[in-house]
């Protein structure tokens, strides 16, 4: 009975220790100038290479959102490339857009892609591993009153 607890503590031990680099937060930064805080945890079940995508974009609310853009998606890794897929949702009683951001993993610190809010594709993007250093761009697709494509006639 004694050595089943020790590698029952052992098993709890290392599955602690391989999910621990899931649990902090990564700091990036988006082509809008926005700051994220992405966290990333092991989906498991029938998709091992699957991560789940939590955190916040805007965490800082400089976009005056009514608070930090709450992240839900998937980071999914198969056939030699990682795709980003996560929804920033806007506080229930904000004033901006939810935004969805699909894209690819580049080199392993950033994902290029594209972003749509509310009014449909709004243009591409780019997230790199980091703090933001540059002023925010003036328009943003969580604020933008509308998409900047159209149909073809």
């Amino acid at each position: 009975m004694h050595s089943r607890k020790i590698v029952g503590l052992v098993f709890v031990a290392a599955t602690l220790m391989l999910l621990t680099p899931f649990a902090n937060a990564i700091n990036a930064c988006d082509s809008f100038g926005q700051d994220w805080q992405i966290t990333l945890a092991v989906f498991g079940g029938t998709f091992p290479a699957t991560q789940i995508v939590s955190g916040c974009r805007d965490c800082n609310n400089s976009l005056g959102c009514g608070g930090a853009l709450p992240l839900d998606g998937a980071l999914v890794r198969g056939g030699g490339t990682s795709i980003f897929s996560t929804t920033a949702y806007s506080p229930t009683s904000g004033s901006c857009f939810s935004t969805h951001w699909t894209g690819q993993v580049i080199g392993g610190n950033s994902i290029s892609g594209n972003v749509s809010n509310n009014n449909g594709p709004f243009g591409t993007f780019t997230i790199t591993a980091g703090n933001c250093s540059a002023a925010a761009a003036a328009a943003d697709p969580a604020r933008a009153a509308h998409a900047s494509w159209k149909l073809p006639e």
